[in-house]
């Protein structure tokens, strides 16, 4: 399912430029129609965990990519310190 720049904007309250930043950095992409870009709902579920990660444990940009983008197992064993 494919959601219109501003739903997500709207969504995870940021600025229109921040999404296109985002895309810019290759954090979510876009795909354009009629002039319009959309996002997946698997973008949208992303960002919304890197901007949590980001805001409440203050962490990079990238860092907070690795921590949503690893394995659940990964996450896991980081954990319990193995």
């Amino acid at each position: 399912m494919y959601f219109p720049a501003e739903h997500v904007e709207y969504k995870l309250q940021i600025s229109a430029e921040e999404l296109r930043e985002f895309e810019a950095k290759g954090v979510v992409r876009g795909i354009v129609k009629d002039s319009r870009t959309f996002y997946s709902s698997r973008d949208i579920y992303r960002l919304k965990g890197i901007l949590r990660l980001m805001g409440t444990q203050g962490l990079s940009l990238e860092k907070a990519q690795e921590r949503v983008d690893a394995p659940a197992t990964q996450s896991i064993l980081t954990k319990a310190g193995k």
